[in-house]
């Protein structure tokens, strides 16, 4: 390989990037813009979820058990006439659950006798529904307890304490999960139009024709757009530094690594995409929405692994987004450095001369220089 002529094409690659103002803006612009909305508009902890209550018994526990669900800050107590029944109120749409406290509740507990309170939760979203179901149980049980008659005391108590992230700050959960997935989907974009861009216009002809291998071909793209890609990873990693806060809690060293890696599989699936494909259009398709999803749906940005059937867990391991979301939240949340992430970067250097050798097959038949 002659490494000076990988240096002019990966020159060539750049000042065409630098021309094209619209694959600027598709570098930078939308990664930014995607980091920005995922950051502020996914949330896992669900909150002022409306429930309604209807209060036959009108006692001191009653109320109390009302003030403490309203205290919650998941679910909210929607005032409702006692008159409609139940099914009648959850049918209208307007609350995710109904709580009857019968009359009598206060007395019965008192005399130690059975105080079943009914509660119809909407489960048309799973999610709410158990949410709203674990609340329910902790409260009755604590007010419960409270007015029912003494008992002897609990033998076992459970102290939980909250590690790595005792804040509970979402944003140190989403916000390295988002840097995984923008440097997944938007690199192997840019390969790929680069690489359909010179099929469009002809100019690969002329890299046929010359002393140009298909190794230094590839190599010089893979270098150009290695360095658009770690820029984009800095200009996100600072914003989320600058607006989330997000910063090391341990040995650096694993992302500084990964991140190469992780751009360079990326750039090679690409690239390769781009080998295969004939039209800008075509190769857009190919990486934006296949790429998208698997990044998406198969890393554990959304959903962990380990709860997938047992086929897509295999399959994740072949997606590099996987093996970098545990190095960013190891990086920015956990902090065990090597120990903990150390398979994840031999994996993505594995994927990574994987996805070169299949980026040169499609290349492989160029014009190869005279010797001599």
């Amino acid at each position: 390989m002659n490494l000076r002529r990988v240096w002019v094409q990966c020159l060539k690659e750049l000042v065409e990037f630098r021309r094209d103002r619209l694959t600027v803006a598709l570098a930078f612009a939308l990664p930014i813009g995607m980091l920005l909305i995922f950051g502020f508009a996914i949330r896992l902890q669900i909150k002022n979820i409306p429930v309604a209550v209807q209060d036959f018994d009108r006692s001191p526990f009653s109320r109390d058990f009302i003030s403490r669900i309203g205290a919650s800050q998941e679910l909210v107590v929607v005032p409702e006439p006692l008159g409609p029944s139940p099914t009648t109120i959850l049918d209208a749409g307007n609350v995710r659950a109904v709580i009857v406290i019968p009359p009598g509740t206060q007395r019965a507990l008192a005399a130690g006798r059975p105080a079943p309170i009914q509660s119809l939760v909407d489960a048309t979203d799973v999610v709410n529904a158990l949410t709203i179901k674990q609340i329910l149980t902790a409260t009755s049980a604590f007010v419960g307890a409270t007015y029912a008659p003494p008992s002897a005391p609990p033998t076992v108590a459970l102290h939980v304490r909250i590690w790595f992230n005792p804040g509970g700050n979402e944003a140190l959960f989403i916000v390295p999960g988002v840097y995984a997935v923008i440097l997944a989907m938007f690199p192997t974009l840019l390969a790929a139009i680069a690489m359909v861009r010179d099929k469009e216009r002809g100019t690969i002809v002329q890299a046929y024709a010359s002393r140009l291998r298909a190794s230094e071909l590839i190599a010089g793209k893979c270098v150009a757009l290695e360095c658009i890609g770690l820029a984009e990873a800095l200009a996100i990693m600072a914003i989320g530094f600058a607006v989330w806060g997000v910063r090391f809690a341990g040995d650096p060293l694993p992302l500084l690594i990964g991140t190469p890696l992780l751009v360079c599989c990326q750039v090679l699936l690409g690239l390769l995409i781009g080998a295969r494909m004939n039209t800008v259009t075509s190769a857009i398709q190919a990486s934006g929405s296949v790429n998208s999803l698997v990044s998406v749906l198969l890393s554990g940005f959304m959903y962990p692994v380990f709860t997938m059937p047992p086929f897509f867990q295999l399959l994740s391991y072949i997606v590099p987004a996987r093996h970098f979301i545990n190095i960013t939240r190891d990086a920015f949340v956990r902090g065990a450095g090597w120990p903990g992430v150390w398979t994840e970067v031999l994996t993505l250097a594995v994927i990574a001369m994987v996805l070169a050798v299949g980026a040169w097959l499609p290349m492989r038949r160029m014009q190869l220089p005279d010797e001599g």
